[in-house]
């Protein structure tokens, strides 16, 4: 895939970005797609990077690629119900411009399911495995070190992950 390709633009969530930068993949996920953010994304990371807890080493691991994100200002022309205002810029973002969104929070998944599409972050480990941007079995490893750092046990994300990544 060539670097100058016209690249498919993701609308991002915190927990996604965290998500990639604890696996400090984020560089990679630029080669293959364009990370569409809103100012109060880039305000959530600049605030976690202040600890240097688990959250706070993935914002600052995220940050770090801050200058090549796109960040973009939306309305809240269409506000659902129990879901932060954060959360409510990103549906509309991603509803206004016909984009996906990457989220790993499964309460926000669930609120905006069937009204745009959504993906787990982990959708970049498939993306960047089958770009031959990353070997099956580091994407596996990376999988596997992901589940420890966000406790995921179980749960859809890494289960159909790890599904899609077998299948390759």
């Amino acid at each position: 895939m060539e670097e100058d390709s016209e690249k498919k633009e993701y609308v991002f969530d915190t927990s996604a970005l965290i998500s990639l930068g604890d696996i400090k993949v984020i560089g990679e996920v630029l080669k293959l797609a364009e990370i569409v953010v809103t100012p109060s994304i880039v305000k959530e990371l600049e605030e976690f990077a202040k600890y240097d807890d688990e959250y706070g080493k993935a914002s600052k691991e995220v940050l770090k690629y801050k200058d090549k994100f796109i960040v973009k200002n939306t309305e809240i022309k269409e506000s659902i119900e129990y879901i932060q205002t954060t959360d409510n810029e990103l549906y509309n973002l991603a509803k206004t411009q016909s984009s996906t969104l990457i989220t790993d929070d499964i309460k926000f998944s669930r609120h905006v399911d069937g009204k745009i599409d959504t993906q787990f972050s982990t959708l970049f480990l498939t993306l960047l495995v089958s770009s031959g941007h990353l070997s099956k079995e580091k994407a596996l490893e990376l999988l596997e070190k992901l589940r420890g750092i966000r406790n995921w046990r179980n749960n859809i994300i890494y289960l159909a992950t790890k599904e899609e990544l077998e299948k390759l």
